[in-house]
Parts: structure tokens; sequence; C-alpha cells
């Protein structure tokens, strides 16, 4: 039973820390005037870095995307200032209605480069616009002429489990405990069956007590 609650803390522990990682996005890396904006997709599904700020506006930003890891990936503005992408919606969705300030692709390992005109004063969000990873946490945000805003604060699926991961593990916790208590009971009763006479262990076996029953001929009578 402890090793069961033991069990049950430790998932809950998990998922709290899971959730904890996704948190409020701290202040973005400050980017110099000329506008080179160097960014780096990694593993696992990330942005390095995934905030920036005061990039020049009504300007040219030249872009430096390096793809240090094997998959895919996208670096993608969306073209709507201030807002945050819901993170149950569809990315792709989502660029096809607002379009993208820009976007350049890396099919793998290795560097590639482009250019946009920025906009400004403003704030952004981009992504990663490869299937599922905007909702494992690809994302990030980036700011012209203002530094970003201190509350900006998003939540990826993978990252931050709602209720139904609690419902999964408090069921599965329910089902061990059941599991154990059946089979606790299910064993003290098979193991009865198998339970030594009390003669086989060195004890005289019990005598039933004698029914009264009508006294011989001549007997005293019963008082």
């Amino acid at each position: 039973m402890l090793a069961v609650v033991a069990i049950t803390l430790l998932l809950f522990a998990g998922v709290a820390a899971i959730g904890a990682v996704e948190s409020a996005k701290a202040q973005g890396v400050q980017v110099d005037a000329s506008g080179n904006l160097a960014v780096t997709a990694a593993a696992p599904y990330k942005f390095i870095s995934d905030t920036y700020e005061q990039l020049p506006t009504n300007s040219t930003i030249n872009v430096t995307f390096t793809d240090a890891d094997t998959l895919a990936h996208t670096f993608s503005i969306l073209n709507r200032e201030g807002w945050v992408i819901p993170i149950s919606a569809d990315p792709a969705v989502v660029f096809s209605t607002y379009g993208a300030l820009f976007e350049i692709n890396a099919s793998g390992p290795g560097t590639v480069t482009g250019s946009f005109s920025s906009h400004g004063p403003g704030w952004y969000e981009f992504v990663c616009l490869e299937t599922g990873h905007f909702a494992y946490g690809m994302y990030g945000f980036i700011a012209f002429g203002m530094n970003l805003p201190g509350n900006l604060t998003v939540s990826a699926a993978s990252m931050a489990p709602g209720a139904a991961v609690f419902i999964i593990v408090g069921t599965i916790a329910a089902l061990v405990v059941i599991a154990l208590v059946l089979g606790f009971v299910v064993g003290r009763r098979r193991g009865s069956e198998f339970e030594m006479p009390p003669e086989r262990l060195g004890y005289a076996e019990p005598q039933a007590p004698a029914e009264s029953g009508p006294l011989p001929p001549g007997g005293p009578p019963r008082g």
C-alpha cells in the first residue's frame, strides 16, 4: 500500500513539474540596431532564443536561421500584432487567415538566411509550422521598437497537461490499489484452504459437546 501511495505521489509530482516548465516569457534578447537576427531551432522542439525585443522598426531585418536538430523546422512570424495564438488552435489555419510577416524553412541540419521589412512598434508571435511542433511548445515572441510585455504567457499542450492527465493518473492509481486489495483478500482465502487441521499440528481434535438425553433406567431423578 505504501508503495502504491509513493508511486501515485511521484506521478502527480511529475505532472506538476511538467506544468511548471511552462511559464511567463521573460524579457527578450536585445538585438543590435543593425537588425541582424539569429535564431536556432533545437531539440526538443524549441527556439533559441524564444524572445527578441527592441528590433528596429520599418527596417530590413536580416535573419540567420540555424537548424541544430535532425528534424525540419520553420521560423514563421504571424502577421497579427499583439496577439497570442491559442494553444488549441491549428497554427496552419491561423497563418492562412492572417498571413506571415516572415517565414523561412529549414529542411534539416544547417543554416538558411532571409530578410524582411519590420513593422512597429509592436510585438508578434513566431512559431514552427511543422506538424505538431507548435503544440510541443515551439513558439516565441518578437518585438519591434519596444520591449515585450512582461505578462506574456502561453501553455503548450504536451508541457502543461490538463485535468485529463490527472484523471488518467488517478484512475490508474485507484485500479492498482483495488488490484492489491483483491489480491490480498483472494490470497487469504486460498491460503485458508491449505491450513493444517489441529491434529496435524499436535493438538487434539476438539470434541463436540454431548447432547443431554434420557437417563438410563434406574438413574437418579433429574433435579
